[in-house]
């Protein structure tokens, strides 16, 4: 029951475009003594950014995956934790989905990398919290095993363009020689400023990656680039 432990009085953020959700939610918070803040609706086409600048100081936020359900917003709950997460905001926060582990999780898989924890709607409060506690040890700089990330080849099997989230099959070599993970192709053209069309298969990569991830799911892709001897043959062209 380790994870249960969390210290009371702190403030939980709550995001959710389903106000019965959120309050369910709220009640678990508020039973292990900490204040439960449910978020207000974000302006109509604001942006990730956008709101979370107008959020009273909390401590930790957490975020339901879909969010233009009922809301007018272009972001999802994992643009808002990945960002949140991120400088300069640095404010602890993860992810609730009732899509984890079905197709429609790979919209997430693009922002996991400055995820902590993504945890099913479906969750027991043990689960939920636990990842609300790591989401915090985290960004103290307490990273887990499975979360660390280190750099290492990663070669292109296959590029699939089509489709909401766009993503390339790749062997990660510090990960599993056999088996296949997705690297969403979104984050390689932020990385390298690379169009995802011009991405073929057989062409290596590097990148940080957590190479303890358990399954190819929980892999996380951050700081892409194209392999030293693919960079410097590009450059010659």
């Amino acid at each position: 029951m380790m994870a249960l432990h969390l210290e009371g009085g702190r403030k939980v953020g709550i995001v959710d475009d389903v106000k019965a959700d959120a309050e369910a939610l709220g009640r678990l918070f508020e039973d292990f003594d900490m204040q439960a803040l449910i978020m207000p609706k974000p302006q109509p086409r604001a942006t990730a950014e956008e709101y979370l600048s107008t959020l009273p100081p909390l401590d930790v936020l957490v975020c339901d995956h879909q969010l233009s359900n009922s809301w007018p917003v272009a972001f999802t709950g994992a643009e808002l934790a990945a960002r949140a997460n991120s400088s300069p905001h640095k404010l602890p926060a993860i992810v609730m989905s009732s899509h984890v582990g079905t197709h429609e999780a790979s919209s997430i898989h693009r922002w996991r990398a400055d995820i902590p924890a993504v945890v099913p709607k479906q969750a027991d409060e043990e689960e939920v919290l636990g990842a609300v506690r790591y989401a915090l040890e985290e960004a103290a700089g307490k990273w887990s095993r499975e979360r660390s990330r280190f750099r290492t080849p990663v070669e292109v099997l296959a590029v699939h363009l089509a489709g909401e989230t766009p993503y390339a099959e790749v062997l990660v070599s510090g990960w599993s020689l056999t088996q296949v993970g997705h690297l969403p192709l979104l984050r390689f053209e932020e990385d390298t400023g690379i169009p995802a069309d011009a991405l073929l298969p057989g062409t290596w990569l590097r990148a940080e990656v957590n190479c303890y991830a358990p399954r190819a799911e929980d892999l996380c892709f951050a700081h892409i680039s194209l392999a030293p001897q693919l960079s410097e043959e590009i450059s010659a062209l």
